[in-house]
């Protein structure tokens, strides 16, 4: 049981080793104890010197010569009592500080935490993926497919695209170009959007990706999973990446030869 309470304060080896001497042997001069231990006296006198400072060891004083003994069981007990009290003092006013800074650090880690993901399965996960979009204070912007979205959730998307608008929440978008992307295309004024349709053979994804406020979502329908990510570096860094991809998109849909945009546009569909 004595190694046990020796190994709660963290001695070393050594320090265990002569502090257990001095228990055998009593109250002794440094010499003694280096003798029994068959260990240099300087070395011994350090470690037992340590001992004091620990509160475990007590040294006296007999003529020229030092003596050490170990502290009494009550000596010890106000010892760890006397570390209580130190050890509850110190989490008290750590707790006073940390409620005087509280304003200051939320503020930081707002800014600087790690990015908060959250999965979403199945088709009410998709579900809610969308719904959260409806939250943005900003416009959102998205690389989608309307053909994939109409495949995944049909009657959803009827009444998304609308509570968006009345929302009062516009889009800017890049799709491949089908015809029920073009049918939505022409409605883009009334769904208060934006987009853009590029050739599949250029552009061709069914996994939809909107950025929004500090997030940025990912929705595959073919995996029925939804990713939410949210991370201001992650989000103002994929912001960027679609302003690239808009102004990429409009140039490339500009240097589409008009005969080819013309057929497109008169063998679209209107089905929605």
């Amino acid at each position: 049981m004595l190694s046990a309470l020796l190994r709660s304060f963290q001695l070393s080896q050594s320090e265990s080793l002569v502090f257990e001497q001095c228990v055998r042997d009593g109250i002794r001069p440094a010499s003694f104890i280096a003798k029994r231990l068959e260990l240099p006296r300087n070395t011994v006198r350090g470690i037992l010197d340590a001992l004091v400072q620990k509160g475990l060891i007590v040294r006296s004083r007999r003529a020229n010569q030092h003596l050490y003994a170990p502290e009494s069981c009550d000596g010890i007990r106000r010892l760890i009592l006397s570390r209580r009290e130190e050890i509850e003092l110190e989490i008290s006013e750590q707790l006073s500080l940390l409620e005087e800074s509280e304003a200051e650090l939320t503020s930081a880690t707002r800014s600087s935490a790690r990015p908060r993901i959250r999965f979403y399965e199945g088709y009410e996960g998709l579900r809610r993926v969308y719904e959260d979009t409806l939250t943005t204070k900003e416009a959102i912007r998205s690389w989608g497919s309307f053909d994939a979205n109409r495949s995944i959730l049909p009657k959803y998307f009827r009444s998304y695209y609308s509570r968006r608008a009345k929302k009062g929440i516009p889009m800017r978008s890049i799709h491949p170009e089908t015809p029920l992307a073009r049918e939505h295309h022409r409605r883009d004024k009334k769904e208060l959007r934006k987009s853009v349709l590029i050739d599949k053979s250029h552009f061709d994804i069914s996994p939809e990706i909107q950025v929004y406020n500090d997030k940025v979502n990912i929705v595959s329908g073919k995996d029925r999973l939804g990713i939410i990510i949210e991370s201001r570096e992650i989000a103002d860094a994929m912001r960027q990446i679609f302003e690239l991809s808009f102004v990429g998109a409009t140039e490339l849909n500009k240097k589409t030869p008009k005969q080819k945009r013309k057929t497109r546009k008169d063998s679209g569909s209107r089905e929605v």
